[in-house]
């Protein structure tokens, strides 16, 4: 009985496996979702520590904040896109893809959870930059851990590439920030202001990663 599950879940691994190889979009996908919530994560930590020092809560001065926070997670963006999402520089096991993925996402949503919990308490500046600042050094080390250092991407104009990929998350910031603005200032989803600010950058950056994945996988990655 043991060996016959044995078997079953072998194939369900090799099934799974050869249909990740034979659509590879199905990876991307994934690890541009896991790669987006760490930009996320990145995006609303640096959003509310600058919004907490400067006490603003909605409006068009978030909006414009919102330009600083979101432009750091584009740049951080770029490389992990680059050296993971859309590389097709290592070919991994269903597993590592698995830890490598969940990893990720699991870093994005504890900063994001955390962030929101300081913004239902009304944390001080230095609760998100103490969270900032231990982000860094655990996405540093699965950077590190991940070898996307060593990877040897195809020759072809790099500067040309980081142009449209600027062109396409500037569209993104724009739907963000607009997006944040009005929603922040027209709809009061809850009383308290720093959570109703971060629920209406949640809702902002939804359809700006939509519009990120189409722009970067047919302009800007393609293969």
């Amino acid at each position: 009985m043991d060996n016959t599950q044995s078997v079953s879940q072998q194939n369900l691994v090799n099934r799974l496996n050869g249909l990740l190889q034979k659509y590879p979009i199905i990876l991307q996908i994934l690890r541009f979702t896991a790669i987006g919530v760490i930009n996320t994560a990145l995006d609303f930590l640096v959003l509310n520590f600058i919004s907490k020092t400067l006490n603003i809560s909605e409006g068009l001065r978030l909006g414009q904040v919102n330009v600083i926070s979101f432009s750091l997670a584009v740049i951080q963006s770029y490389f992990w896109n680059r050296y993971w999402a859309f590389s097709s520089g290592q070919i991994l096991s269903l597993w590592k893809n698995f830890i490598r993925l969940v990893l990720v996402g699991a870093l994005g949503a504890l900063a994001v959870i955390l962030v929101l919990v300081g913004a239902k308490v009304s944390a001080s500046p230095s609760f998100y930059l103490i969270i900032l600042l231990a982000f860094a050094i655990f996405q540093l080390a699965m950077w590190i851990g991940f070898g996307l250092s060593k990877i040897a991407l195809p020759a072809g104009n790099q500067s040309k590439q980081f142009i449209i990929f600027l062109v396409v998350s500037i569209i993104g910031l724009v739907i963000n920030s607009v997006l944040l603005s009005l929603i922040s200032q027209r709809f009061a989803l809850v009383s308290n202001p720093d959570l109703n600010k971060n629920l209406a950058k949640i809702l902002a950056t939804f359809v700006s990663l939509v519009w990120n994945f189409i722009g970067y996988k047919i302009f800007v990655f393609k293969e």
